[in-house]
């Protein structure tokens, strides 16, 4: 299971941006010349990039289902739904204010202070920079856009499942109504060769036992038939 979330890219890639940062530090004085601080604008980016590789490494680690950590908004660990809030709520709109006011700060050293990178770097660097951060900025959107929907499906579900709750299904079974993430459904919110939940209830032939029938069981749960069951 550890293996199947986290891999070596992720070692590669955070070991890469570290190193990036450690090599800015070297190179602080050399951006001085520039229009605007590009070197603190990279070390931020390349910080929340860590940051994020992290956050989903520690979710994903203490994550005991079978479900994407980023995609399961209905985390049973307190530290893992922190993560969680971390990553949507402060990573990923920092993240992309930062890269936003990056683009307007290359813009302008591009114009204005053109030379001021030192240590035979080049504007190239900066643009593939960008596109890869606006990639990463796209992705995760279409992650929180999937959360989002596979949220909105698990609702759905557990209204249709909710209808269906009587006293007996509760003393039985209890809350089933309650689901625990997206993987507990298998086909969740496919409306195809099932009814609905106001359907079901609708069907005829619903029973209530007036007194005990020891010979008869109930064919679905293997127990003998008790007066006041339905």
């Amino acid at each position: 299971m550890v293996d199947s979330k986290v891999g070596w890219n992720d070692g590669v890639l955070v070991v890469s941006l570290l190193y990036m940062c450690i090599d800015i530090q070297y190179e602080w004085d050399g951006f001085a010349s520039c229009r605007r601080p590009i070197h603190k604008w990279l070390l931020l980016s390349y910080g929340l990039v860590v940051m994020s590789r992290l956050v989903h490494i520690a979710g994903a680690l203490m994550s005991h289902n079978d479900s994407e950590f980023m995609l399961n908004l209905r985390q049973k660990s307190a530290i893992v739904r922190l993560l969680l809030s971390m990553m949507w709520l402060v990573i990923l709109p920092a993240f992309t204010i930062w890269s936003m006011v990056g683009s307007a700060w290359v813009w302008e050293v591009m114009n204005h202070t053109p030379q001021c990178l030192p240590g035979g770097a080049h504007f190239w660097f900066l643009i593939v920079w960008q596109a890869l951060s606006y990639l990463w900025i796209i992705v995760h959107c279409g992650l929180g856009i999937m959360a989002w929907y596979l949220e909105r499906r698990l609702l759905r579900a557990e209204g249709d499942l909710r209808q269906l709750e009587d006293q007996d299904l509760l003393s039985r079974w209890g809350q089933v109504s309650r689901l625990q993430s997206y993987t507990s459904v298998p086909g969740l919110g496919d409306r195809e060769g099932g009814l609905k939940a106001k359907e079901i209830a609708a069907l005829p032939g619903l029973m209530v036992v007036d007194s005990p029938m020891a010979m008869e069981d109930c064919p679905i749960c293997l127990t003998e038939l008790c007066a006041g069951e339905s």
